[in-house]
């Protein structure tokens, strides 16, 4: 379920976003949605390396390597941002199971 907030972000941030998504036909909303699953999946594989996602950091570099040249299409940005959503979510649950 998405909840509605109000983000305030810098001016770069705003530019990188409305690049990112314009780029790869997405929402502001969800081109956030997607960097902040990232961020999530980067500092959950610092802090808890027994954690063991699906999407492994090796793929995350590949992704981003590939959209900082250009070769990532959309169909593709697509499909792997639903990936990196869904990680994220199950990577949340298991930090919040942990602190039950």
């Amino acid at each position: 379920m998405l909840k509605r907030y109000q983000v305030l972000l810098d001016d770069w941030m705003e530019r990188y976003i409305k690049l990112i998504a314009e780029k790869y036909d997405l929402s502001s909303s969800a081109a956030i949605r997607v960097h902040l699953g990232l961020a999530i999946l980067y500092v959950i594989l610092v802090l808890h390396p027994e954690y063991k996602p699906d999407l492994l950091d090796k793929e995350l570099r590949e992704l981003s390597r590939k959209a900082s040249k250009n070769e990532l299409d959309e169909p593709e940005a697509h499909k792997m941002s639903s990936k990196i959503i869904f990680e994220a979510a199950k990577a949340v649950e298991y930090i919040l199971s942990k602190q039950r």
